[in-house]
């Protein structure tokens, strides 16, 4: 057991033999006749040891260490152990940890007997270090012989070196046999449980420990909400978060910087802006001064719904506060405008970052390739990639290719795509399901609908499964080249796969009712039904819209109508009728049968609106 405990590093072990070849000392046991030197040695430092310990350097603490060391008499065990603490508390010093327990060896082997204070400052020191995990649990057995039984402060410890390692059942278990064993745990060992279940999105356990805490009697802090508060946020569960800030407030647990902002980057994620800004106005209202993440937050969800001036304004505020803007800011705001088609704003903002120092990195890069191709300039977009290659603070990764490919592939430069695919096969690069249904689309878009089936085919033997807008891109491919069949037998592929057990988007419920109609209209029906009465997904406006078109285009204004009369109030659409169908939709509307209709019979030309679109792919692509 000792042998596990000092072997330490390699680093630190040398470190110390470095410092008792400065000093000349032979070994740690001093001759009688250095006793006297060694103790007034030890005395001199003596006023370091009982008051300055906060303003040593890890040097000077294994310096005063080996003074120590052959001092005779030997300080005292208190004495050791707060030089032990004092290390084990220099954030700054990467390898404290490992020297608290190579010391605490060294003291053993000059006849120090620990006290369970001492021997806890080693458990926490092993469960913080590099060392697995269960060299603190070997401890904790030597522990156990040496009489000392474990506390509070053990459990703890231990707690948090599981959680530090994402162990969360041995977590979870440890915390069951502390309690068991009568061992009440305080705010401390819930708050570590409790962040470790949000850390690895066990988030109604974490919400379920944290009731029970309250049932327990320990009162959460605000580390505790803090930990709850994001975890939620980070779920889509921010109406939850939101009643967690209330109830804090509540019992007066004043929320800070990173509860406001957690709940801010929530709303603004969730489109709900205002809400955010609200939120921001109250932490102002409250002197708490938001950070870069939270002026990050809100310029992002500006930015996400098209609000640029509303962004900028926030930006301009947050400089004139003191919050210094960090490449996330202006890589966000740099995005916003290339998403609304305003690259030259953007390179701009790229101008006044450089000149203030910062320097662009992958994803800044990554939004102007998307931005170029957005306004019809791939070859501009191509440039700024070339670019990146020699680049070594930003290189290109594999989000900043599919962005290429499939700007390519919206300005019709698909053989260009497909040589840069080539070239990603090539260099055996970690090419993803997101990569090859962007170049699906693009053999589609093309009329390689067969090269991009046998594309399609080779996913599974290379081990790849096809995701849903993969499985809608082929099956649009097949239905513009009239392959209802080879479509239909697509979805069924695509159904025992499990994709339609969850909700779709509008773009693959018209895929869908596209190919049913074109093959059973009885089924659709059947199926239309089934979705209104158990609301087990809910379709897109434009789907409904498709189907009156369809239906009119090839089957009796009765059937779209009863189609039509099926659709909630609130999913209705009014837009422009073709002038193909507006009289006879008038007539029927006039004799009462049906409810305003809208009709789009353009749905299978190039840029039909159910194909997965360049904006979203690429949105796809940065998040």
């Amino acid at each position: 057991m000792r042998g596990s405990i000092s072997s330490g590093s390699a680093s630190i072990t040398k470190r110390f033999l470095l410092y008792k070849h400065r000093l000349h000392i032979p070994n740690p046991v001093a001759p009688p006749s250095s006793r006297l030197c060694g103790s007034r040695a030890f005395s001199n430092h003596r006023d370091t040891l009982r008051s300055d310990l906060q303003n040593l350097h890890l040097d000077e603490a294994l310096d005063l260490f080996t003074r120590m060391s052959h001092s005779r008499p030997l300080p005292s065990l208190g004495d050791f152990t707060r030089l032990l603490a004092a290390i084990a508390a220099m954030e700054e010093e990467e390898e404290r940890y490992d020297v608290v327990v190579s010391l605490f060896d060294q003291m053993r082997r000059i006849g120090v007997s620990p006290l369970l204070y001492t021997c806890n400052i080693v458990i926490n020191s092993l469960c913080q270090s590099s060392r697995t995990y269960y060299t603190a649990f070997a401890f904790l057995g030597k522990m156990l012989k040496l009489g000392f039984e474990p506390d509070l402060f053990t459990f703890t410890s231990l707690l948090g070196g599981l959680c530090n390692r994402n162990r969360v059942g041995d977590a979870v278990a440890l915390f069951v046999k502390m309690v068991e064993i009568g061992c009440r745990p305080n705010v401390v060992t819930y708050t570590t449980l409790i962040h470790c279940l949000c850390k690895n999105r066990h988030v109604d356990h974490a919400v379920e420990l944290f009731n029970q805490m309250e049932r327990d009697g320990v009162r959460a802090n605000v580390v505790t909400y803090n930990s709850l508060v994001k975890c939620l946020c980070d779920c889509g569960r921010w109406g939850h978060a939101a009643l967690l800030l209330r109830d804090m407030m509540k019992r007066r647990i004043s929320p800070n910087v990173i509860t406001f902002s957690a709940l801010i980057d929530a709303f603004a994620k969730a489109g709900k802006v205002l809400d955010a800004v609200e939120l921001f106005d109250v932490m102002r209202e409250m002197s708490i001064e938001p950070n870069v993440f939270t002026y990050n937050s809100l310029i992002n969800g500006f930015c996400k719904h098209g609000r640029l001036e509303e962004a900028m304004r926030m930006f301009y505020l947050m400089e004139r506060k003191g919050c210094v803007p960090d490449i996330v800011t202006y890589t966000t705001l740099i995005h916003g405008f290339c998403k609304s088609k305003r690259v030259e704003d953007g390179v701009r903002l790229f101008k006044e970052m450089s000149l203030k120092g910062l320097a662009a990195n992958t994803v800044t890069y990554t939004v102007f390739i998307q931005g170029y191709c957005l306004v019809g300039k791939p070859d501009v977009a191509q440039e700024v990639f070339n670019q990146m290659g020699f680049s070594h603070n930003a290189p290109p990764d594999i989000r900043t290719y599919n962005v290429l490919l499939d700007g390519l592939c919206y300005n019709g430069k698909v053989e260009k795509a497909l040589m840069i695919f080539e070239y990603m096969r090539k260099r055996e690069m970690d090419v993803s399901i997101v990569t090859y249904t962007i170049v699906i689309q693009g053999m589609c878009k093309v009329g390689k609908v067969e090269d991009a089936f046998d594309l399609f085919c080779s996913l599974f033997s290379k081990g790849m499964k096809p995701n849903v807008v993969t499985y809608t891109t082929m099956i649009t491919g097949f239905c513009r080249r009239g392959l209802i069949h080879e479509a239909d037998a697509l979805f069924r592929k695509m159904k025992e796969d499990g994709f339609l057990r969850n909700e779709l988007s509008g773009e693959d419920t018209q895929v869908i009712v596209y190919i049913r109609c074109s093959l059973d209209l009885p089924y659709v029906d059947s199926y239309m039904s089934s979705v209104m009465i158990h609301g087990t997904r809910r379709w897109h406006l434009d789907s409904f819209v498709f189907v009156e078109d369809l239906f009119l285009s090839s089957r009796p204004i009765e059937e779209a109508v009863s189609i039509s009369l099926s659709v909630a109030p609130e999913n209705r659409m009014r837009l422009s009728r073709s002038e193909g169908a507006a009289s006879t939709i008038e007539r029927q509307q006039s004799k009462g049968e049906t409810q305003k209709l809208s009709i789009n019979s353009k749905f299978f030309s190039a840029k039909s609106r159910f194909v997965p679109s360049f904006t979203a792919v690429t949105e796809m692509n940065m998040s």
